[in-house]
């Protein structure tokens, strides 16, 4: 869930975003090694592919927002980081992992407490609903609600 500061920028950005036909995966800010961070994970919907020449566009069009916008969303000094979420993207939201499902991806998992002995487990969606998923591995189907889940990543198999 988006805090005030990112739900501002969010609003903010979204134009520009629907203007580009781009999908927002992700927006944190955040403080790392004694500096904030605004981070904005970008990609194309229908699991398409953003390409740099994507990134780049946008990071000069939300540079500039972002800079000339008044009231500031982040009056004090940050970092702007525009990326894309990568091959082995974060699954937080349930539309991710709804993406994930749809695209047939196999996702790792780790769980807050171990669950039939393992606390990490790899597979594909099988099942998903508004308060878990149901994960098909080597071992079988394993239930889990979104609660126990710690981290879920896309598994990309090279």
């Amino acid at each position: 869930m988006a805090n005030k500061t990112e739900q501002t920028v969010i609003d903010l950005i979204s134009p520009i975003i629907e203007a580009h036909n781009d999908l927002l995966w992700d927006l944190t800010f955040t403080k790392e090694g004694g500096q904030k961070v605004l981070r904005i994970l970008l990609d194309k919907p229908d699991h398409q592919f953003i390409t740099m020449n994507d990134l780049t566009l946008f990071t000069q069009e939300v540079n500039e927002l972002l800079d000339t916008v008044d009231p500031d969303p982040i009056p004090e000094a940050y970092v702007l980081d525009i990326s894309s979420p990568g091959a082995d993207r974060p699954l937080k939201e349930l539309w991710h992992f709804e993406w994930a499902k749809e695209a047939n991806e196999n996702i790792l998992v780790s769980l807050f407490v171990a669950k039939e002995g393992q606390k990490k487990w790899q597979g594909k969606i099988a099942d998903l609903n508004k308060d878990g998923l149901t994960l098909t591995t080597t071992n079988g189907r394993l239930p889990l609600t979104f609660d126990e889940i710690a981290k879920a990543i896309l598994d990309v198999q090279f």
